[in-house]
């Protein structure tokens, strides 16, 4: 075992794989918590109370990255250039965008009427949603901060003591002050805005300041590049809630039900691989430094290798998954659209290892080209085939939109990045195992009645797959033990 462990230490791989499994147990915690409280607030609260709840935390979501001018993507990109003080840095882009919190601090007070008008949200729960802001880009530049330096575990025990503190405080709130949405509101937000206070004090309290030494152009750089990179990160939140609400509108709630409950697991599995993307990326941005293409290349293969490997477990076992969670079976009939669900991100997880070349070389603007192709593909194709074909349709809609953009983002970065981008013939046989697992998943379902056995069968070859994969680990490591 001692052999083993030493080995799997001595892959070119194993920091990504170090800090990705961290990411990936606090994801999965965080959304344990999240399942565990669910069925708390559904005996506490009334649907009017979920809606109004989620309207609130969209708002946030948005108003945090627009009112931080996307300043800690700005932070993380430049955080790689080596001829840039790490600490002016950080002491710039946090105070340009608590100033810019602060001005818009006093434009929505002073039209506090119209825009809590816009999003349909009760006019006393401003004040609440600008504290949720304030803590929502304290925690965005803390998550940024983390992951630029490695620091994995600090980042996960932080975000699973935030997720257990607002949702015991939520819960506290709801059972002794106010029985509706105000009193989850309230309590969340209360404690992560005192959350946020403390991050400042205990990690940010040196890159509080006025000065530093990071010249105009720098500044103006840093600013545009992360003012550019806003679409971008409102771009998941607008696909990925797009279909649901076109379904609402055009087949009702039941159907935007069945169909949300099936997205959530592919969102889970895109959690988890964007744990383990987000861990390499800083031995990209070294690799690419040092224009060291070889190894570049075998991270890249690294990144598919776990693609396949966590997409495979995802399409075998999500839908057994889902049946278990549900507890009722007036939910079972949206499970069959998982594997296309879930290939939808596997589209998504590849467009995301490609585009950063646009991240590393700062072309940011060619990114949209495939986004805005993405986004007109999907509407179309809803407006067109949910009113015919239900919320089925939705699914392959979703596929359709994720693998326009990847085909776009490969094709543009192939034309316009300077550096070698690696082909995607490289990892074709990766492609074969994931079409071989979806066509086995789809005839293993249809043809094997017991469930029991279906999950043996399923397992048997899953880990066939793995061992495929990392065939030749398991090699070397034989040949280490003669």
């Amino acid at each position: 075992m001692k052999k083993l462990i030493t080995y799997i230490q001595s892959l070119a791989f194993y920091e990504t794989l170090k800090h990705g499994s961290v990411y990936t147990i606090a994801f999965v915690v965080t959304q344990f918590i999240s399942v565990v409280s669910l069925p708390i607030f559904t005996k506490l609260l009334q649907p009017a109370d979920f809606g109004i709840y989620e309207v609130f935390n969209n708002t946030v979501r948005v108003l945090g990255i627009l009112v931080s001018l996307n300043l800690f993507n700005g932070f993380y990109r430049f955080y790689f250039d080596e001829n840039l003080d790490k600490q002016d840095l950080m002491r710039y882009v946090l105070r340009t965008s608590l100033l810019s919190f602060f001005i818009s601090v006093l434009v929505l007070w002073l039209f506090q009427r119209p825009f809590m008008e816009l999003v349909s949200l009760p006019t006393n729960l401003l004040a609440w949603i600008l504290l949720a802001v304030f803590a929502n880009i304290i925690f965005n530049f803390f998550n940024t901060y983390n992951t630029a330096q490695r620091f994995s575990t600090q980042s996960g025990i932080w975000q699973i003591i935030s997720q257990l503190f607002r949702v015991v405080t939520a819960v506290l709130f709801v059972i002794y002050w106010q029985k509706n949405y105000e009193g989850r509101i309230v309590g969340e937000n209360l404690i992560l805005f005192i959350l946020s206070i403390l991050i400042i004090i205990v990690y940010f309290r040196n890159y509080i300041g006025i000065n530093d030494h990071i010249s105009k152009t720098h500044k103006k750089e840093i600013l545009s590049y992360s003012v550019s990179f806003i679409p971008i990160g409102l771009s998941g939140f607008a696909l990925g809630y797009l279909d649901t609400i076109m379904i609402n509108n055009f087949e009702g709630s039941h159907d935007a039900g069945l169909y949300s409950y099936a997205y959530k697991f592919a969102v889970i599995y895109s959690g988890v691989t964007t744990s383990f993307i987000t861990a390499n990326r800083p031995k990209l941005f070294e690799l690419l430094n040092q224009h060291n293409e070889v190894a570049v290349i075998a991270q890249m293969r690294s990144m598919f290798k776990m693609v396949v490997a966590l997409s495979a477990l995802f399409i075998f076992f999500a839908a057994d998954g889902g049946k278990i969670l549900a507890l009722n079976k007036a939910f079972y009939d949206g499970l069959h659209l998982m594997p296309i669900l879930i290939l939808s991100y596997i589209f998504s997880d590849i467009n995301e290892i490609y585009s950063f070349y646009f991240h590393y070389e700062k072309k940011v603007k060619y990114f949209y080209y495939s986004f805005a192709v993405s986004a007109i593909v999907n509407f179309v194709l809803n407006l067109i085939f949910i009113p015919k074909y239900g919320y089925v349709a939705a699914a392959y809609t979703t596929l359709a939109s994720y693998g326009f953009m990847m085909i776009c983002t490969y094709l543009i970065c192939k034309k316009i990045v300077t550096m070698r981008v690696p082909a995607a013939i490289r990892f074709v046989d990766y492609f074969i195992i994931i079409a071989i697992v979806l066509i086995l998943n789809y005839f293993i379902t249809i043809l094997v009645a017991n469930i029991y056995l279906q999950i043996t069968i399923k397992a048997v070859i899953y880990l066939i797959v793995i061992s495929y994969l990392w065939r030749n680990i398991l090699q070397q490591f034989r040949n280490k033990l003669k």
